[in-house]
């Protein structure tokens, strides 16, 4: 099992500190590999290996485990250690389990595929008492040090397969990225939303989904899905529509991304943007790769959020006609960055038209520009270039101009 030393080292960080913690993201990440590998972290602090107890709650061994009041009972009677739970989301009453167990003097460690079913349990009964950490697909730094050495063609693949690990294990053959992706969707799809929520419509999910791959990065609102889908000939209602997006997000198959309008200084209630949990889903529900633009506004913001930032999406009106958009605010702290994503900037209306957004903007953050161009595009003043492939390799956004 390969490890991912940015979050190996966060591991550690956290081990013997007497909190739950809480793996999240989408399925396929790596979340289970992360946690045996905490594992042996676990070992290797001191803690023997017959005290450190691993549940996988998707095996058919440990069905009858899923009552809380179960595994409480096999937990009992042993001396205290620490205890890893797999999809603790199957648990019934979990949220009661995992706190008991803690005040019992155990260490748990416990990993999710649903952020509705989390984030609500763990806010109404472990307030104070966990720390989540986030699991997402790889960056590109990580997926070059899973590449093989003696290939190239690295950067190529990340931009058209996207980050899941499961893709090492298929030694990076072309042929089986497709199906494999396809998989992921269909597990997650199936097990993370249609058995979760009980939707019957599984037929409209799928094309919902579809839809927002499709859309990725445009201002939607459940309104005007609803009128897309009808003019598809599909019988939805606005509320099933807010519903099934409540729950693709709750799975992490999509990320809602909020606008904040400048002028107002507010987040907007409607006109949300949609990002893929991970950019391989383009092939599982396109069946093919999106256009560069698309692909990569997703990889920025999936880095955004890797590196801790808030984002909202920026949006601003000239003369309170034209509406100007800005991709991203990315908020960490009291930094803030102003980001726009363009796959070329090799014409001067594509320059035009990417930056006048900034003109909304009347602070000193940065507002930075991420291309894949070669050369740096000629930009205004007080507007920054940065080489889209070395931002999703790691390197930090500009500093703002003195």
């Amino acid at each position: 099992m390969r490890q991912r030393p940015i979050y190996a080292e966060y591991v550690r960080s956290w081990i013997r500190r007497p909190v739950i913690k809480v793996f999240t993201g989408i399925r396929r990440s790596g979340k289970s590999v992360l946690l045996r590998q905490t594992a042996d972290a676990l070992v290797a602090a001191g803690l023997p290996r017959d005290r450190v107890l691993l549940f996988d709650m998707e095996l058919l061994d440990n069905d009858g485990l899923r009552p809380a009041g179960a595994l409480h009972a096999a937990l009992r009677e042993r001396e205290p250690g620490a205890v890893l739970i797999d999809e603790v989301q199957m648990v019934e009453a979990w949220e009661r389990l995992a706190p008991s167990l803690l005040n019992q003097g155990w260490e748990v460690w416990l990993t999710g595929s649903n952020a509705d079913l989390l984030s609500t349990e763990l806010a109404t009964h472990l307030t104070g008492r966990y720390v989540e950490i986030p699991v997402w697909p790889l960056g590109l730094a990580e997926f070059e040090a899973f590449w093989p050495a003696e290939r190239a063609g690295a950067y190529d693949a990340f931009l058209a397969w996207g980050g899941m690990p499961g893709l090492a294990v298929l030694d990076w053959r072309p042929e089986l990225v497709g199906p494999y992706l396809e998989g992921v969707f269909d597990s997650i799809l199936l097990k993370d939303v249609v058995a979760r929520f009980h939707i019957r419509n599984v037929a409209l999910l799928q094309r919902l989904a579809r839809y927002l791959a499709e859309t990725v990065g445009t201002p939607l609102s459940p309104s005007s899905i609803a009128r897309f889908l009808k003019s598809q000939r599909l019988s939805v209602t606005v509320d099933t529509v807010q519903g099934y997006l409540d729950h693709l997000v709750a799975a992490f198959l999509a990320h809602r991304v909020p606008r904040w309008d400048f002028g107002a200084k507010r987040h907007l209630e409607v006109g949300a943007k949609y990002y893929l949990g991970d950019t391989g889903l383009f092939v599982a529900l396109l069946g093919r790769q999106a256009p560069p633009n698309a692909v990569a506004e997703n990889l920025v913001f999936l880095e955004l959020r890797r590196r801790g930032y808030r984002v909202s999406a920026g949006r601003s009106a000239a003369s309170g006609r034209d509406e100007w958009e800005i991709d991203f605010v990315a908020e960490r702290g009291d930094r803030r960055a102003y980001v726009q994503v363009a796959w070329r900037m090799d014409a001067p209306e594509t320059v035009a038209r990417e930056v006048r957004g900034f003109a909304a903007i009347d602070d000193h953050h940065p507002r930075v520009v991420l291309s894949s161009d070669t050369l740096a595009p000629a930009l205004p003043a007080g507007v920054l270039y940065q080489d889209l492939r070395s931002f999703l390799r790691g390197e930090a956004l500009p500093a703002p101009l003195s």
